[in-house]
């Protein structure tokens, strides 16, 4: 017993090194791929391309709803299906659509047609992160995956500090129109380039790993056995789906989602706004609460690893950001207090994802958590549809993003409530 824990042990630096960096990686082009509108919205994409100005935000919060609207469709039997294939070939066909999508919408010359490519784009994106964190848990045991999941999560934070830098000087250089053009462009081509890097880096199962030796695979595949055994949900895919606590995951996502791409997708918006800046300003100032995130994010999982309480963690998690919001829209006469308020609560915003999954991934056995993480991330992924749209319709009714703001800090502190009722969790 003893040599297998060390065999483990010796396999977890090869481990982290070949999976954590280039899922990471991957996940930045692909939270880029999502959120960019949000840069070329507050350079003016749909007053460009023929969108009424009074109502162009409620168009653009429509045109990012599209996106997870068409993103809940497929999660389920893709993620189940990666569990038959592995990851590598559905990859590579996600990234390769995605990619072509990206670059086409820097094209786009009306409404309808950005309509039609984020809904393909939702198409194309929704096997990657429900099939990421599946992945997460047949190649790390329990005691490791808080660390591997916050690696990769932490991609969220720096696609904002990158999506804010590049676009920034892409504004800059080329102005608002044709800048956002460009945008799409540049980022649909660095998802082309990854579906190269994907193919060569990624294996799909433990044991197929050459790099790893056939004593480390045993041992790893004998600890994740073992792990299968003593989870407290044991019951085949479909019934997993029925599990209270998924339900209430589901739920709890959701919530958390609305919150999530309401601010992201609004956030150059917001700032530009409160701030009274232009878009180049407001892309580089947008890097500040990403910054802060990314930060934040280093301690909380470290403590989230250390002590163990996922539930309690994720809700106050989702209470920081409950608070961050509603000061911040209080404030608002005080551009730069409420500033500060609104970076704060990007903490809870941006860091709720990876200590959230880790309670599926350590209640549910393989199978079910392939199902359940799928539901959970398709339907919690609605949340994408809802965000956009509430903060942009209340702007175009209230001509302000306050009521906006209020919105998703309720959402967020709805999240942080519900989520204290999942029974099992540590």
């Amino acid at each position: 017993m003893e040599n297998t824990k060390v065999s483990v042990a010796s396999s977890l630096k090869k481990r982290y090194i070949r999976i954590a960096p280039i899922l990471f990686f991957l996940y930045v082009i692909n939270f880029l791929d999502r959120v960019n509108l949000s840069y070329a919205i507050s350079a003016g994409m749909f007053t460009d391309i023929g969108a009424p100005a009074s109502s162009a935000d409620l168009i653009a919060g429509i045109a990012s709803a599209l996106f997870f609207v068409a993103y809940a469709l497929p999660q389920v039997f893709t993620t189940l299906r990666i569990n038959k294939v592995g990851v590598r070939k559905i990859f590579a066909v996600a990234f390769t659509a995605w990619g072509i999508i990206t670059i086409a919408t820097g094209f786009v010359s009306n409404v309808p047609e950005v309509y039609a490519l984020r809904f393909i784009l939702g198409l194309a994106e929704a096997p990657f992160y429900a099939g990421v964190m599946f992945f997460m848990g047949i190649w790390f045991i329990e005691s490791e995956r808080g660390v591997a999941n916050s690696f990769f999560n932490a991609a969220i934070p720096v696609a904002g500090i990158f999506g804010g830098l590049i676009s920034g000087e892409i504004f800059l250089v080329y102005g608002n129109n044709p800048g956002w053009r460009y945008l799409f462009v540049i980022e649909g081509i660095l998802a082309l380039i990854s579906v190269a890097i994907l193919w060569v880096v990624l294996t799909d199962f433990p044991e197929q790993a050459k790099w790893m030796s056939k004593g480390e695979r045993d041992a790893l595949q004998g600890d994740l056995d073992l792990e299968e055994k003593n989870k407290p949900i044991k019951v085949s895919w479909k019934e997993a789906l029925m599990q209270p606590d998924v339900i209430i995951l589901t739920v709890v996502y959701f919530l958390g989602v609305t919150a999530l791409y309401g601010y992201s997708i609004w956030l150059p918006s917001i700032i530009k706004s409160f701030a009274h800046v232009h878009a180049a300003e407001a892309s580089f100032l947008s890097d500040i609460p990403y910054i802060v995130a990314a930060i934040a994010l280093i301690f909380i999982l470290r403590y989230s690893d250390k002590k163990g309480d996922r539930k309690r963690l994720t809700a106050i998690i989702f209470f920081i950001a409950f608070i961050g919001l509603t000061l911040s829209a209080f404030t608002i006469s005080n551009a730069v207090v409420s500033f500060i308020f609104f970076t704060i609560s990007a903490i809870g915003i941006f860091t709720f994802l990876p200590v959230f999954w880790n309670i599926p991934q350590e209640s549910l056995t393989r199978e079910s958590s392939a199902a359940s993480i799928g539901l959970i991330n398709g339907l919690g992924n609605l949340g994408g549809a809802v965000g956009p749209i509430v903060v942009g319709g209340l702007e175009v009714v209230t001509h302000s993003f306050v009521a906006g703001v209020y919105g998703m800090a309720i959402f967020a502190g709805l999240a942080g409530v519900l989520v204290l009722f999942v029974k099992h969790s540590r």
